[in-house]
């Protein structure tokens, strides 16, 4: 953890029209993550192209139904983290009409069954129970490795601390690293599903010891 940058770091919910930075930074940031390359292709600018026009509806649609977080340094966007509350991570139809057109245009026909299959899938997986949804996370690549992951999630504790402590938090990855580093803060995993043949992983961490 760099600690100046830490210092430098400050993190409060996005503004509308924060949104397009939230996009680009979201498009480059996930990029090489293994299921957006099964979903959105293998060429790296046309995936990230894709992944452009499918953030908007994403990014919207978890203001709306949470909050989502940016870390600034100097005003600049270096990090991302959407927070879905208790009771609201499974979009309405009105939600999905919403999304609807950012789903359809971000990709081909193809690549537009396999998005379904993979949100599908991870969607039919949540926890029965309330909980915090957690995602997306994303970190500016060139701001990596500096703590400001941390300190979103730190955020996102707080307040699940604050307005619903018996609720855990969940969260979806498809990334082993991703995995290593959330059990380090307190995540395990609840399953290991292959989607579109690539692994994933289910995490749930609890607010306190007495949860679990």
């Amino acid at each position: 953890m760099n600690r100046a940058i830490v210092q430098q770091l400050s993190i409060r919910p996005l503004k509308q029209e924060e949104l397009v930075d939230a996009v680009a930074m979201c498009a480059q940031a996930m990029r090489d993550n293994p299921l957006h390359i099964k979903v959105f292709g293998q060429t790296e600018e046309k995936r990230q192209r894709r992944m452009q026009r499918f953030f908007p509806g994403m990014l919207a649609y978890v203001a709306r139904k949470g909050c989502l977080y940016g870390a600034f340094v100097e005003q600049r966007l270096v990090g991302v983290l959407g927070v879905l509350v208790p009771g609201h991570c499974s979009p309405s139809l009105m939600d999905m009409m919403r999304l609807l057109p950012s789903m359809v245009l971000s990709n081909s026909l193809l690549g537009q069954l396999r998005l379904a299959i993979w949100l599908g899938s991870w969607a039919k997986l949540n926890p029965r129970s309330p909980h915090w949804h957690l995602g997306p996370l994303a970190v500016d690549p060139a701001w990596q490795g500096q703590g400001i992951a941390r300190q979103l999630l730190t955020r996102a504790f707080e307040q699940a601390e604050l307005r619903a402590p018996s609720a855990p938090l969940y969260l979806e990855t498809d990334k082993p690293e991703n995995v290593r580093y959330y059990k380090r803060i307190g995540f395990y995993t609840l399953d290991s599903p292959r989607i579109l043949g690539t692994q994933s992983w289910l995490m749930l961490r609890f607010n306190s010891v007495e949860q679990r």
